[in-house]
């Protein structure tokens, strides 16, 4: 499976205005993203601030990624990069360079 980091960002114009209304979308996006957590589909989300931040999981695919973000839309709009692991990464990396040098 691959590993995705999800950097999420509210969309002001999508909220409400009515504070009580603004209450009831947060209690909503907490309780789905705490049972996304509970139950072992995203790994990881932390806040940069109050309505930004990253989560992490791993899918089969970017679609699979984008299907566990899709439930967010509009409230929160999210890019979705695939990271790749410090081994693998450095290992294709010098892989490509020394290809490169051989040339």
């Amino acid at each position: 499976m691959a590993k995705y980091i999800i950097h999420f960002q509210a969309n002001p114009e999508a909220w409400p205005t009515d504070p009580t209304a603004v209450l009831g979308l947060w209690e909503g996006v907490v309780g789905a993203a705490t049972a996304l957590l509970d139950a072992g589909t995203i790994s990881t989300i932390d806040w940069t601030s109050n309505s930004e931040g990253y989560a992490t999981l791993e899918a089969d695919s970017k679609a699979g990624a984008i299907e566990v973000t899709a439930a967010f839309f509009p409230s929160f709009s999210q890019s979705i990069e695939e990271v790749v692991p410090w081994a693998e990464a450095t290992a294709a990396i010098l892989a490509g360079a020394r290809a490169a040098a051989e040339g």
